[in-house]
């Protein structure tokens, strides 16, 4: 039977907001560019991010050798733009050290590589090379931007795309991410993306709209292993639209009946799988090896044996504190699960690249076994709440206040203004279905995951939630033009002062009901507060203190002696040796707030650095992440 209820249509409301084009335009433009420049700014004096050496020199290395044996884990895409433009000579790769061949098979050897090339290499200016591709990174996240602006826009009109925009434009945690050399912000624009393109597809599939997603399934994929959750954000997208009983416009045709419409969303699935296991070759070079010499092809003992370590550790759940000769023996007892044999048969045949295969095991490996810290207890296998709790720490005051007064809004009745009257509940039943779908089943993956470390690991709900902000603000408007321009002048003033008052010390940003930074120390850790970003601000302490000695435990991958400061390295730090450890006053201990929980060494370790500082207040706090104790 046919039904005759209108297509769904993608057009604007012909309402009128009380915010005109040409100014919401200006808003907008203006939230970018301080978007952009703060980012940029708050960074220019900070040492690189635990991961960020190593992400550095495997772009490095993949653009100009044409070589993906660096950092597999983390996909090739993003990195191409971290340095587009950049001269070759800036970094110098020495491909006759044992570390370059020992990479194809060891990742262990990865980090000190990349360390060495950055931070102890003759003539190479590791921070200037670090800023270029931190401004690059910043693009991606102004464009992040104009397509959360675009999409609230098409919804909702020009105040709902001002509203969206600030809350991205000043929330701390994207200011913090977006300059990173690293792929949480590039995954969360490549899957807002691509929801954006299915929402146009839903609406009316033309050749042009397919091919974005497929391309954008192809770019989330080689971004990020997480990205590879497009598929089945693919498929619930289109199984949503082949329930909705509205006509459906696919290319020249009309799909009117449910079978039409699911061989139509079957075409596009295939379509868009098709073109992104292409883009995925070409994102690779079209090239089964690592690298162009025949011995760059890992026989993946190293990632098995990363794997069967890890799910040991979390079939078992073992103390803090499990022995080595343990974890071993419940590991030779491993055996691949389905999916590892799926990827070994993958591997086996050349279906896809192995570099992509490499990474693929490594963060499946990964994922299953990372210490975590959660308000002062420590676990190796995460919580379930880990990521609610950390959004909940880590958003601002002021936009949780917004979204909890906009759902309220939305629970007692308030709507957007409707597209297409016509099509009347259909195009909300598929605009909801589309923006809530997707999100919720990114959240529910990582909430049950077991991973608990960093609220950028969830950065792609986010964008959703400032649509919707942005969504009910113009519904509000329309209906009470008064008291919404003064909530909504409230909502960005508001977040405004509270991001820039954390100024430049976005990382550790928390917001003022969780205690601000300080506060941060007792309810997360690592990439939420400490990553070993502070190198810089320790070096102009001791400049003004040269008459104190420097105990250190740092915790991150940069050599600190890049930065001539003079320390004393302690037990579980990081840093390379510098000299004997001796301990008489005048001492002062500089100790990682990651360190200072215990997440990077073990419980007696972490009990002696207790005991050493019981009762003691810190004598200085720099930028949020390095403590300064008196060692008496």
């Amino acid at each position: 039977m046919t039904e005759k209820s209108a297509p769904i249509s993608s057009s604007t409301s012909s309402l009128r907001f009380s915010v005109s084009s040409s100014l919401a335009l200006l808003c907008c433009a203006a939230l970018l560019t301080a978007f952009s420049f703060t980012a940029v700014h708050a960074w220019l004096h900070k040492s690189a991010t635990y991961d960020e050496p190593c992400h550095l020199v495997s772009a490095w290395i993949q653009t100009y050798d044409g070589d993906f044996r660096c950092d597999p884990e983390n996909m090739v895409l993003w990195k191409y733009c971290a340095i587009a433009g950049l001269s070759r000579d800036r970094l110098k790769i020495d491909h006759s050290s044992a570390g370059w061949s020992d990479m194809v098979q060891k990742l262990e050897v990865h980090d000190p590589f990349a360390t060495y090339t950055l931070y102890q290499t003759p003539g190479t200016n590791a921070d200037a090379v670090l800023n270029a591709a931190r401004a690059r990174m910043v693009l991606l996240g102004a464009l992040f931007a104009a397509v959360i602006a675009w999409w609230a826009w098409r919804l909702a009109g020009p105040l709902a795309a001002v509203v969206a925009t600030a809350a991205f434009c000043l929330d701390p945690n994207f200011l913090a991410n977006a300059p990173l050399v690293k792929n949480d912000v590039p995954i969360a624009l490549a899957l807002f993306g691509l929801t954006a393109a299915l929402w146009l597809i839903g609406c009316r599939a033309t050749f042009f709209r397919c091919a974005a997603v497929g391309l954008l399934l192809g770019a989330a994929m080689t971004t990020k292993l997480s990205g590879v959750l497009g598929i089945p954000i693919l498929a619930l997208a289109l199984l949503g639209r082949v329930v909705l009983p509205d006509p459906w416009p696919v290319l020249a045709w009309t799909a009117r009946t449910r079978l039409h419409r699911l061989l139509a969303a079957a075409a596009i699935a295939l379509f868009a799988l098709a073109l992104s296991y292409a883009f995925i070759w070409a994102c690779y070079d079209f090239r089964f090896r690592m690298g162009n010499a025949p011995n760059t092809v890992s026989d993946l003992q190293d990632a098995l044996q990363t794997i069967a370590k890890y799910q040991a550790i979390r079939d078992h759940h073992p103390s803090w504190d499990v022995p080595v000769d343990q974890i071993e023996q419940w590991a030779a007892q491993w055996r691949p699960n389905p999916l590892v044999r799926a990827v070994l048969w993958t591997n086996e045949h050349q279906l896809l690249p192995h570099a992509w295969l490499v990474g693929f095991l490594f963060t499946y490996g990964s994922t299953m076994y990372r210490g975590s810290f959660l308000c002062g207890q420590l676990s190796l296998t995460g919580w379930w709440y880990y990521f609610p709790l950390a959004m909940a720490f880590k958003t601002p005051l002021a936009t949780l206040i917004a979204l909890a007064a906009a759902l309220l809004a939305w629970l007692l009745g308030l709507r957007p203004p409707n597209p297409v009257p016509r099509a009347s509940a259909s195009s909300l039943w598929w605009l909801r279905w589309i923006a809530v779908v997707p999100a919720a089943f990114y959240m529910a993956t990582a909430m049950s995951s077991g991973f608990s470390l960093g609220l950028r690991n969830i950065l792609p709900v986010y964008p959703f939630l400032f649509v919707f902000l942005g969504v009910i603000a113009a519904a509000a408007a329309a209906r009470w033009p008064k008291p919404a321009a003064a909530a909504v002048a409230a909502f960005i003033l508001g977040l405004a002062v509270e991001t820039y008052c954390a100024y430049p010390d976005f990382l550790p940003f928390f917001n003022v009901a969780a205690g601000g930074a300080r506060g941060g120390l007792r309810l997360l850790t690592e990439s939420n507060l400490d990553w070993g970003q502070d190198l810089p601000a320790l070096r102009d302490w001791q400049q003004q203190h040269p008459d104190r000695r420097l105990l250190l435990c740092y915790f991150g991958s940069v050599d600190p002696r890049y930065y001539r400061i003079r320390y004393q390295n302690l037990p579980a730090s990081l840093a390379p040796d510098d000299l004997p450890v001796s301990i008489h006053p005048p001492a002062v201990l500089a100790i990682s707030a990651t360190a200072l929980q215990g997440l990077s060494m073990n419980s007696e370790m972490h009990r002696r650095y207790q005991l050493l500082l019981h009762g003691q207040q810190p004598i200085a706090v720099l930028g949020g992440s390095i403590y300064l104790y008196e060692v008496r």
